[in-house]
């Protein structure tokens, strides 16, 4: 079997390039020709980090300069293409133009002379990806998404203004690091370098199973095979900003090519039906990003920031940043564009930078270095700025621009360090949360804000991270089905309360944290209390019942109900399986497919339920807290000993014992190596 390294599905052998995502794929394997390898007497590579469409990614150590940096070098296919290589020349050149804080560097790139080796050479980044966030947590707080999008936004826009298209932006291409006062620094990957994939690949679609870009992201338009301009990236932006607020992509078919096909004929799901809590404006604004034609999207990148930002405002919601106690921002630009970006959008004056209000119109007046804050703008225009985008179509919109504020202390005279020194406001609380950057880079992220003279609403209570919110409702639970055991029936009607329920199953990883922090049994299956490397992301198993509560209240949470558990998977409708009622084995890992053995958490995109939750068919069983009773009117006998119930089946079981409201029941002391759990939590009204 071989393995894609970013979905980490595995596929058949015969396969080259994984379906879903294009990426090229691999057998796993311990050791790496290159790992300790020298190129040009320059970069030793010490250790494989990463592998994807272009390449391979290596830690690597400047011999001469001793620093870490990040060495791609580029798959043969592209390598030994001599028109792709200088075409790819070119792009790194233009990528390493952009030079922007929240643009990844790019510092060399060459051509070993022994091998004929195409590397490109970045700096090295700690931290995770967007993709891996997303996996962790599925679904991001509003204020979280809109802190990586607006720095997103303005890597994006920077390099526009050098007429660079990202072409490939998806979560994998987005990297978070996390700074001193706990706020993510998001760098951006891969720009220019597409290019040179688009330009090797053919516009088959078809071709090595793969097209050009990943499916989930693409424009309508780069489905199309049609020139590209900005607008596709702000379309993949558009996506990006739907799946860290909903935990999935707008559009998942069963092969790439029907992925292509929905982004050109069919429209998103809207963000509230997936979940309730976002704000209508919020919505509006990212299905705007997700228009088929570029001209109904946004007009920038920086534009959409800004649209996003109004209607947080907008909507009441408060922009703490992470816990931080601090209220609403403002999102600004400064000189650090290049002069192109700040078309339609600022000004420079005398060597300064003008703010932009929400129609991308320059202030009255520019800011100049010397000033202590940067500009923001006045409650009223923000005021205007908010109803705009509720209220697009109405002629009431303040159109004075913003005001720029300047706080002059007797401090902000002291020697100039190159960084602004930001003072309290009148009537404002200011806060300045990071600072991020290489030598001799102007501060670009800072985070202005201002208490208004009116009371600030409530923040909405936030679902908690990996879970999601399931709001309570009746149901069918059971079946009459006349070929079921007595346990499973009879058909009766249920009604549970708003839950939140883990979307994933508890991983080996996550129990290991529970293991080292109490010093509590590791699984059966672990060997000297650990678990085998590579299975970081697999539901742990061969726990007890006892054992997954006490990690449930370790971790302040429950064991979920079982008609929680069963209204989760099927929901009102009654669902035969979590995806719907027909099976489908690409939802589904089971004896179908004779895999026998549990995958990655989340592997089944196909199969999440009515409420976005994975695997709650085959993977692996999951404890819940009930004891077992037959159900009211069933022939089924009780038992004589204390019996827990565990749901969802198992990988080494059929179709048909892989339904929603199947049931099984053990001793709580057993443990076997499929049979795992996930919590649940109250909602606190």
């Amino acid at each position: 079997m071989k393995q894609c390294p970013n979905c980490k599905r595995e596929l058949e052998d015969q396969l080259a390039f994984c379906p879903f995502d294009g990426e090229p794929l691999s057998r796993p394997s311990a050791t790496d020709e290159f790992v300790g390898t020298t190129l040009e007497d320059k970069y030793r590579l010490d250790e494989k980090v990463g592998e994807g469409g272009m390449g391979t990614v290596y830690r690597a150590t400047h011999i001469q300069m001793e620093n870490t940096v990040a060495v791609k070098i580029l798959h043969p296919h592209l390598a030994s293409d001599q028109y792709a290589v200088e075409r790819f020349r070119r792009e790194a050149r233009s990528a390493a133009q952009i030079r922007h804080p929240n643009a990844v560097a790019v510092t060399d790139f060459g051509v070993s002379r022994e091998a004929g080796i195409a590397y490109l050479v970045m700096e090295f980044l700690e931290g995770e990806s967007l993709g891996d966030k997303i996996k962790k947590v599925r679904r991001l707080d509003l204020e979280e998404a809109f802190l990586i999008l607006s720095q997103t936004c303005l890597a994006v826009s920077a390099a526009h203004a050098r007429n660079i298209i990202h072409r490939d932006l998806k979560p994998d291409n987005i990297w978070l690091i996390k700074t001193e006062n706990e706020i993510e620094h998001v760098k951006v990957l891969d720009f220019g370098i597409a290019k040179l994939k688009a330009s090797t690949d053919s516009m088959n679609l078809t071709q090595k199973g793969t097209i050009v870009g990943t499916p989930y992201y693409m424009s309508p338009e780069q489905g199309r095979g049609e020139e590209l301009d900005a607008g596709s990236d702000i379309y993949s932006l558009g996506v990006i900003l739907y799946e860290m607020l909903t935990g999935r992509v707008p559009f998942d078919g069963r092969t790439p090519l029907a992925v292509v096909l929905m982004h050109n004929t069919e429209r998103p799901r809207p963000l509230r039906e997936l979940r309730p809590e976002i704000p209508e404006e919020v919505e509006k604004v990212v299905l705007r990003a997700l228009e088929k034609k570029r001209d109904d999207r946004q007009e920038s990148a920086v534009r959409l920031a800004q649209e996003m930002e109004a209607a947080l405002y907008a909507s009441g919601v408060q922009l703490r940043f992470l816990g931080k106690d601090t209220p609403k921002s403002v999102f600004a630009v400064n000189s650090y564009l290049p002069e192109s970006a700040r078309k339609g959008v600022s000004k420079p004056i005398g060597g300064g930078t003008r703010a932009f209000d929400s129609d991308g119109l320059a202030s009255g007046r520019a800011v100049r270095s010397s000033d202590s804050t940067l500009a923001i703008g006045d409650p009223n225009s923000r005021q205007a700025a908010a109803r705009a985008v509720v209220q697009p179509e109405s002629d009431a919109v303040a159109q004075d621009g913003t005001q720029a504020y300047s706080a002059q202390t007797k401090e902000s005279a002291k020697p100039s360090t190159g960084l602004p020194d930001i003072r309290s406001l009148p009537g404002s609380k200011v806060r300045l949360y990071g600072l991020v950057g290489i030598a001799a880079v102007v501060i670009l992220a800072v985070i202005l804000t201002l208490w208004l003279g009116k009371p600030n609403p409530p923040t909405p209570t936030g679902v908690p991270p990996g879970m999601t919110l399931v709001k309570g409702g009746s149901f069918m639970m059971g079946t009459d089905d006349p070929n079921a055991p007595p346990e499973w029936k009879p058909s009766h009607q249920v009604t549970v309360e708003d839950f939140y329920l883990d979307v994933n199953e508890v991983t080996n990883q996550e129990y290991d944290r529970f293991v080292k922090a109490t010093g509590h049994p590791a699984p059966t299956n672990w060997k000297s209390g650990e678990y085998e490397p590579g299975d970081t992301n697999l539901p742990v198993t061969g726990v007890s019942w006892d054992d997954a509560r006490l990690f449930a209240e370790w971790i302040k949470k429950r064991l979920p109900l079982e008609a929680e558990w069963e209204y989760a998977a099927r929901g009102s409708e009654g669902r035969v399986y979590p995806w719907g009622d027909e099976w489908s084995p690409a939802s589904s890992n089971s004896k179908e497919d004779g895999r026998n053995h549990p995958v990655g958490v989340g592997s089944y995109s196909n199969g999440r339920s009515w409420r976005g939750i994975n695997d709650m068919a085959g993977n692996v069983a999951e404890w819940v807290a009930d004891d077992y009773k037959p159900y009211a009117g069933s022939i089924a006998q009780p038992q004589a000993k204390r019996l827990k119930i565990f749901r969802g089946g198992a990988y080494k079981l059929p179709k048909n014992e892989l339904m929603t409201y199947v049931r099984w029941f053990d001793e709580p002391n057993k443990k076997y190596d499929w049979l795992g759990f996930r919590c649940a939590k109250d909602v606190v009204k």
